[in-house]
């Protein structure tokens, strides 16, 4: 069927019929971006001057329309791949004509689009278009562990979908249970019922596919929920949920078999499948089959994908050679990519991928922007890092999406681009498209907002924007410069951005945008204020103005606690650098330092000081080396100096207290200097006051507290008084400049002291908490201002006790369940203001406790199951929030674990080589 009509041009009547002198190809004005790129475009002469009356079919052209297509040199429409079409604009027989001819209904539509996208500002040009999409099936997934999103949300996403041409949507969210847990057998019904067939209406309304998984081995319930593979009645019921989903309008379906442990929880499984050479893939291929000769095979049009359990990797394997082997050669299977969350996807990558599957194409299953494995962060930025040769050996492209439907449509714009054609594809570009199409009024908050939360740290720099503002401001604060000007430059920056929350709230057009993003706005909001005082706190402290740091460190610690009312991570990355540095450096053994790198310090068995360090951030160790000779009794403590060099100090074993320094950051190390000619009884603990002097603690040799502290060019010392101690003790600075401590009895109760004033003396008598310590105290502060104790009990439990409000006394001691303990318990304050634990367990092995929400409940963990820690653990993060673990195994060798992103799974543990006491 054809169809004319006048297109309405946006151009004034004189204009219309006013005749111009012919254009030469220099004169032509420039055609409008297209989104998404087509694969051809070429002009065919000047802008038409006045409406061209327009053309639409499907198929095979009508005479006329095919007359003017091949005088303007364009193809049969036929010859495109399923959604191509061929556009043509200009003069035929003397009549203005704008032809669209589409290979199929979808590719109609999708020509409609390129023809309002060519004709918005009003002028006509004239162009031949040839387009067709690079990959077959193009979208989006609702397929990660939480709720699903409202009604309203999908159906305004299967809108979005049809605008950029993009044709299928999977539909598996662990929050309904029907898809994966315990319902996984049972039909919908009700209002379920009617939310799935208004949204597979709409999504074919919008030429979508609406994919439907099901999950039946998702590890999910008791063992009954889970598919009994060579069981009848499973296979049954199976099938039945795909009935009832065809019989709303699905053609697409996919059995999914990702994320589940390969046990078998039926005997009959083990029966049937035990023998085979990878029994849980011919167990999975079992049940394709089933489903695809008693289902597929019945219903003309239906089709099959399924997500292997080994989703992610290029290798072979004996589960891919089998399942590949046993299932039909048209039923699509899924992959990630070289990692289940992978930085980049290669063609090199998916050709070994597809080798590994047989030689099947694949249908990439890409994992971003998804957050269900990192709640806590937004995703906003464009898809990058994905090859433009990928259709060589993939059916389709399809983004796995976050939890909140609105904000997940930014990188889902940019993947429409990617998916309809590689080649031409610009990520910058495209997010900005998506930026203004989504932001309107509010484009340019948006875009202060999203561009500080493009995405998971696993792949870039979440925050690229900011952090060379914070390199430059860091880099001059630490050479003693003049920090007027980055300064200026960094404050108004963070203004700006913290003025993007409310301008969003005020203009944005979206309210399930601002809904979803809420506790990230207010947080983003929140973290700039705090940014603004860490740069005000570090020129005053350059300048001396103690009293001024520390009123700027009030307002730093009040803005990170009032937007400390949710477990989000907002603005990730270099700014946390920022705002570290304006607080106290704190003695360890282990240190990040500003370019990302991290070093470790150790006591060798022979006495030795030795470090081991990265070369860049998360690369491979160098090798310990030893720094200048020293005989060692206990382990060393550095501390950070101003301009980013260490200082470092340890008990030697004639029980004196000795130091060395870098030159400067990375350089090379003094020899060891006596700090002061008095013999102490324990390892010490440095701190530098907001003054930028050390001060050390240490058990005196008479078995109490002794302070050392840096005075002009020299040292002094003075008894803190109390009761004997034993251990190494734990200092912190309050946020008006107060050293305060908490040492370990003799007597094995917990005691702490502090000064009575900035430089002051020392509260006595000496107050003893609660509880029974047998380990050394360690000691931090949150956000609010108020400590939080830890140790190990004398009964080996791991204990906390905190200050209610800064100042109150210590709460009663909570022993923190799950872990039976040895040595002393290490903590530290993460970057969404909750606290982290390590410890070394009574079976050696290393645990980590954290928590689930900032003064919220603990949960308990190994860092991996291996049988590694025979010293304390100890835990530092990395720029992107990440923890990196350290310890020493039963031969001396250091070893460190680590996350790959804030709150992963642990990977490792890596020999880093040694022997060390």
């Amino acid at each position: 069927m054809i169809v004319r009509w006048l297109l309405v041009a946006a151009l004034a009547v004189g204009a219309l019929t006013t005749a111009a002198p012919a254009a030469t190809a220099d004169d032509l004005p420039t055609l409008p971006a297209l989104s998404p790129a087509p694969q051809s475009i070429r002009r065919l002469g000047a802008d038409l001057r006045s409406a061209p009356t327009v053309v639409k079919e499907t198929g095979t052209a009508s005479e006329r329309a095919a007359g003017a297509l091949s005088a303007w040199a364009l193809p049969s429409a036929v010859t495109l791949k399923p959604g191509g079409y061929v556009l043509g604009i200009g003069s035929y027989q003397g009549e203005h004509l704008a032809v669209l001819v589409g290979h199929d209904p979808a590719g109609t539509f999708y020509g409609e689009q390129t023809l309002a996208q060519l004709t918005r500002s009003g002028a006509v040009p004239s162009v031949a278009v040839v387009d067709e999409p690079a990959f077959a099936l193009r979208g989006g997934m609702e397929s990660f562990y939480g709720q699903p999103w409202k009604q309203a949300d999908l159906l305004n996403h299967l809108d979005f979908m049809g605008r950029h041409r993009l044709n299928a949507f999977q539909y598996t969210v662990s929050g309904d249970a029907h898809t994966a847990g315990a319902k996984w057998r049972e039909p919908y019904a009700g209002a379920e019922l009617d939310r799935m067939r208004e949204a597979i209406q709409r999504a074919k309304a919008n030429h979508v596919e609406f994919i439907y998984r099901v999950n039946p081995e998702a590890n999910a319930g008791e063992a009954k929920d889970v598919i009994c593979h060579a069981k009848a009645e499973d296979k049954n019921a199976l099938i039945a949920r795909y009935q009832q989903l065809w019989d709303l309008g699905e053609r697409i379906f996919s059995v999914g078999w990702d994320d589940v442990n390969g046990i078998f929880r039926c005997q009959l499984d083990q029966d049937t499948f035990g023998s085979d050479a990878s029994p849980l893939a011919a167990a999975q291929a079992h049940v394709v089959n089933d489903v695809y000769n008693r289902f597929v095979k019945t219903h003309p049009g239906a089709r099959l994908v399924t997500v292997p359990s080994e989703y992610w990797g290029n290798g072979s394997s004996p589960y891919r050679t089998r399942f590949t082997a046993l299932i039909p050669a048209d039923v699509d299977i899924f992959w990630t990519g070289p990692e289940v969350v992978s930085p980049t996807i290669t063609t090199t990558d998916a050709a070994a991928a597809s080798q590994a599957f047989g030689g099947r194409k694949l249908l990439i299953f890409d994992n971003y922007p998804v957050n269900d494995f990192a709640p806590m962060s937004q995703h906003l930025g464009p898809l990058v890092g994905r090859d433009a040769g990928l259709p060589q050996y993939a059916t389709g492209f399809m983004i796995n999406e976050m939890q909140e439907a609105e904000p997940s449509l930014l990188a889902l714009g940019t993947a429409a681009e990617y998916a309809w054609n590689p080649t031409a594809y610009k990520p910058q570009e495209a997010w900005s498209r998506m930026i203004t199409e989504l932001g309107g009024p509010a484009a340019d908050a948006l875009r202060r907002y999203a561009e500080v939360h493009t995405g998971p740290a696993v792949l870039a720099d979440p925050s690229a924007p900011l952090t060379p503002l914070v390199r430059a401001f860091m880099t001059t604060y630490r050479s003693g410069g003049d920090l007027s000007a980055p300064a200026t430059a960094l404050t108004g920056y963070l203004e700006r951005l913290g003025a993007a929350p409310a301008e969003l709230r005020d203009k944005l057009n979206n309210q399930s945008f601002k809904d979803d993003s809420g506790p990230w706005l207010d947080r983003t909001e929140k973290r700039a204020r705090a940014g603004i005082a860490a740069v005000r706190a570090l020129q005053a402290k350059a300048a001396g103005d103690l009293t001024g740091y520390r009123a700027q460190c009030e307002a730093l610690y009040a803005a990170l606690a009032e937007g400390n009312t949710s477990f989000r991570y907002a603005v990730p990355g270099s700014l946390d650098d920022l705002l570290d540095l304006a607080g106290v450096s704190r003695g360890t053994d282990a240190v990040r330092h500003d370019d990302g790198t991290m070093s470790v310090y150790e006591r060798s068995k022979t006495g030795a000081v030795q470090t081991a360090w990265q070369r860049t951030p998360g690369s491979a160790w160098e090798p310990l080396v030893d720094l200048p000779p020293v005989a060692a009794a206990g382990k060393p403590e550095v501390v950070v100096r101003r301009d980013g060099g260490l200082t470092a100090f340890v008990r030697s074993t004639d029980n004196r207290i000795r130091t060395s320094r870098q030159s400067a950051p990375g350089g090379t190390w003094s020899n060891w200097e006596l700090v002061l000619d008095v013999a102490v009884g324990g390892d010490p603990t440095a701190i530098v006051g907001d003054d930028g002097l050390v001060s050390l603690f240490a058990r005196g040799a008479d078995g109490l507290l002794q302070t050392i502290w840096q005075s002009g060019n020299g040292w002094r010392i003075a008894s803190l008084g109390g009761k004997p101690m034993v251990g190494k003790p734990a200092v912190d600075v309050t946020l008006d400049g107060v050293l305060t401590a908490v040492v370990r009895g003799a007597d094995n109760v917990p005691r702490t002291s502090w000064q009575s004033s900035v430089g002051g003396d020392w509260v006595q008598p000496w107050q003893d908490l609660p509880g029974s310590i047998g380990s050394d105290p360690d000691l931090v502060m949150s956000y609010t201002g108020s400590f939080s104790l830890f140790y190990r009990g004398t009964d080996n439990g791991v204990y906390t006790s905190w200050q209610p409000s800064r100042g109150a006394k210590f709460s009663v001691p909570v022993r923190l369940s799950g872990i039976t303990a040895q040595g002393n318990p290490r903590a530290t304050l993460d970057n969404l203001g909750g606290l982290t634990l390590t410890v070394r367990g009574s079976d050696n092995r290393a645990w980590t406790m954290w928590q689930k929400t900032p003064g919220g409940d603990w949960q308990h963990g190994w860092v991996n199951d291996q049988v590694v820690a025979y010293s304390d653990v100890r835990v530092i993060d990395s720029l992107t929030g990440a923890g990196s673990t350290f310890t020493i195994d039963a031969t001396g060798k250091l070893r460190t674990a680590w996350q790959p992103m804030f709150g992963g799974l642990w990977n490792g543990w890596a020999d880093l080589g040694g022997s060390l006491s």
